[in-house]
């Protein structure tokens, strides 16, 4: 369910009046990249309104309340920041607080807005969530309308504001995503304290077990899925046997908790 903070009116018949833009964005809301890019789809005159995803949908934040009622209100934040930015430029803008799935949040605002192109700000493609998760790949195949998709380097936004030259890319080792399921108790040691090994029966010695896909099952029931992103170099040397098709690691719970922290699987997060 979407909540709407400001009230937009019905929006016009299409080729009428100004161009309606949708723009959907997380921390990169208020960057000016995203005010080009809508000057340049929209004209001077473009109509805004500007998605910010927020509501959970995962069970360890319906679990905490009060994380929930935190990145709704950070997330309202950033959805006023951007609006203000767009309006100082000139645009006439408004916006929505949006479910954390961005395809459920922009399903949600194309039945309320009508527009004639969507914009989809994402980190650059070595931190961004929703490209790992093909989210602007699959917004073009379920909409009729265009999809622009807009790279916003925050990192470097603040530099050149900084008057700092501009810095070299790194190059980053080869990543894997791994998995480790956790039931309500331990989700909650994890969350507060990291992972810890743990010694069972057949273990030859402590770890963490993770594969290095979701866990068969883990939507049932009260299970947490978190993920974490580690060189895959470093964990080559505790694969064990398959678990069917899915690759099965020991990993220490200190080399898990050095490349955290870990996120919830159902985290949008961008």
């Amino acid at each position: 369910m979407t909540s709407y903070i400001r009230h937009m009116s019905p929006s016009a018949a299409p080729g009428a009046g100004p161009r309606r833009i949708l723009v959907i964005a997380n921390e990169t809301c208020a960057s000016p990249a995203i005010v080009d890019e809508v000057r340049y789809r929209g004209g001077d005159d473009a109509v805004v309104h500007v998605v910010a995803p927020a509501l959970a949908r995962s069970r360890l934040e319906h679990w905490l309340t009060s994380d929930l009622d935190r990145r709704q209100q950070e997330a309202r934040e950033r959805l006023w920041a951007s609006i203000d930015a767009l309006r100082a430029a000139g645009f006439s803008a408004d916006g929505t607080l949006g479910d954390q799935d961005p395809l459920q949040a922009l399903d949600d605002a194309m039945r309320v807005v009508d527009p004639h192109e969507v914009v989809i700000a994402t980190h650059p493609p070595a931190r961004s969530n929703w490209l790992e998760r093909r989210v602007v790949q699959r917004a073009r195949s379920r909409y009729t309308v265009p999809v622009t998709h807009v790279v916003v380097d925050l990192e470097q936004e603040r530099a050149e504001s900084d008057g700092r030259p501009p810095s070299r890319p790194k190059e980053r080792p080869r990543r894997m995503r791994v998995f480790h399921m956790s039931d309500y108790d331990e989700a909650m040691a994890i969350r507060d304290g990291g992972f810890r090994d743990h010694l069972g029966a057949r273990d030859s010695a402590p770890g963490v077990w993770v594969t290095d896909r979701p866990p068969a099952g883990a939507a049932a029931g009260d299970a947490i899925v978190f993920a974490v992103d580690v060189p895959e170099e470093s964990v080559a040397s505790f694969e064990r046997e398959p678990d069917g098709e899915a690759r099965r690691f020991l990993l220490p719970a200190e080399l898990l908790n050095r490349h955290g922290p870990p996120v919830a699987q159902d985290d949008w997060s961008e």
